[in-house]
């Protein structure tokens, strides 16, 4: 049986066609296998879209990674997790992101009843957050650099 949220979805997921091309445009600037999070900014402003839509684009059309790593890592689902806000707290990372975490777009965490769901990894082992918000995500990361 397949897990999915009892409730609507409240996105529309970014079409594939549109991931591909710009997986390709993130090739362009990558730098061996991965592409920093201040270059996808840069990019996206460039083009006038969504930071959130080309860190998707990481690993739904890519094989590269977002650098650099640090002690503390969020995980976010960027496949089937878009349509319930995943995009949303991508741009949201995005926004705050500091040297003290990184952010890693993945295909599936398995948690898609409780879309949208985060891993927040680090010495303290693995943190799930599903359904994540906003705001938890804000809680967790402030309690973890505690």
């Amino acid at each position: 049986m397949a897990k999915l949220p009892t409730r609507s979805p409240t996105h529309e997921d970014v079409p594939i066609g549109r991931l591909s091309s710009m997986g390709l445009e993130i090739e362009e600037i990558a730098e061996g296998d991965h592409v920093t999070l201040a270059q996808l900014i840069e990019l996206a402003e460039d083009r006038g879209r969504p930071t959130s839509h080309y860190l998707a684009a990481i690993p739904l059309a890519t094989e590269l990674r977002v650098a650099p790593t640090a002690p503390i890592t969020v995980q976010v689902c960027a496949g089937n997790c878009q349509r319930y806000g995943a995009l949303d707290l991508l741009d949201h990372l995005a926004s705050r992101s500091r040297p003290s975490f990184a952010i890693a777009p993945v295909t599936c965490l398995d948690r898609c009843d409780q879309a949208p769901a985060c891993e927040i990894r680090g010495a303290h082992g693995v943190l799930v957050l599903a359904p994540a918000t906003k705001a938890s995500l804000d809680e967790a990361l402030g309690d973890l650099a505690s």
